[in-house]
């Protein structure tokens, strides 16, 4: 086969299967890095919540979507165990495509698109929210984990005399 023969029928083969070109985006929780995977998001939202009165710690309140009220949960109080301060004017809430309903997760500040792949790697911690971690050492979110193991969003009140 000569080269224009190998030329052709290299053009005449199916198209091999492409990786997409991004599928997470970075996202910054209490100065960390975090890559947050794409197909578990619905949006990207700027933090516009209502705090709710004597909620648990990792609750920072509800804010309005298309129309309805969505919970927002703070990150840094679910992957640290300890919330911050004041979300800052970069803070954004990542609209996590969770079942059966959708639910807000605050973050510090959202960066670029990146290609992750498969976070092969155990993570370095033991916090239900992180799948794994890159050879670059990325951590990588579950965000349906991360929402699936929340505490109880209000403590138990004694019971009544």
């Amino acid at each position: 086969m000569n080269r224009l023969e190998a030329r052709a029928a290299e053009l005449a083969a199916p198209p091999r299967a492409q990786r997409p070109a991004v599928d997470a985006v970075l996202v910054t929780v209490r100065g960390e890095t975090f890559a947050a995977p794409l197909r578990q998001l619905r949006a990207v939202l700027p933090a516009a919540f209502t705090p709710l009165p004597l909620g648990a710690p990792h609750v920072a309140g509800v804010q309005p979507v298309r129309g309805s009220l969505v919970g927002v949960v703070r990150a840094d109080a679910l992957l640290t165990g300890q919330a911050g301060g004041s979300p800052g004017p970069l803070a954004r809430v990542l609209l996590a495509a969770t079942q059966p309903e959708p639910c807000g997760v605050l973050v510090d500040a959202v960066g670029e698109l990146v290609w992750v792949g498969d976070a092969g790697f155990p993570a370095t911690f033991g916090t239900p929210g992180v799948r794994g971690r890159t050879a670059d050492g990325l951590a990588c979110l579950d965000l349906e984990a991360l929402v699936r193991h929340l505490p109880a969003a209000w403590p138990a009140r004694p019971p009544d005399p």
